[in-house]
């Protein structure tokens, strides 16, 4: 991964919504978010925003970066 601190979301043509640095676009994305195509229907052209808020939130959380004092998350969460 780059040093550099400026990171983007981008939706692709194939609908999946990627995370990546800002200086690095041939690079591998840092997280790819794919919604099944039948909850696509469901979301009415809301994908992006959702993706782009599960990945501000992620963010937020520092869980992406693995900040000393996060939760464990070696095990699998599930939210309802």
């Amino acid at each position: 991964m780059s040093d550099s601190p400026f990171l983007e979301i981008v939706e692709l043509a194939d609908g999946d919504v990627i995370l990546q640095s800002a200086d690095d676009e041939n690079g591998e994305p840092l997280v790819r978010i794919r919604f099944a195509p039948e909850i696509v229907e469901h979301l009415r052209g809301a994908s992006f925003d959702i993706a782009r808020e599960m990945l501000d939130k992620a963010i937020q959380d520092s869980r992406l970066w693995g900040e000393a004092g996060e939760d464990d998350v070696s095990e699998a969460r599930t939210l309802h």
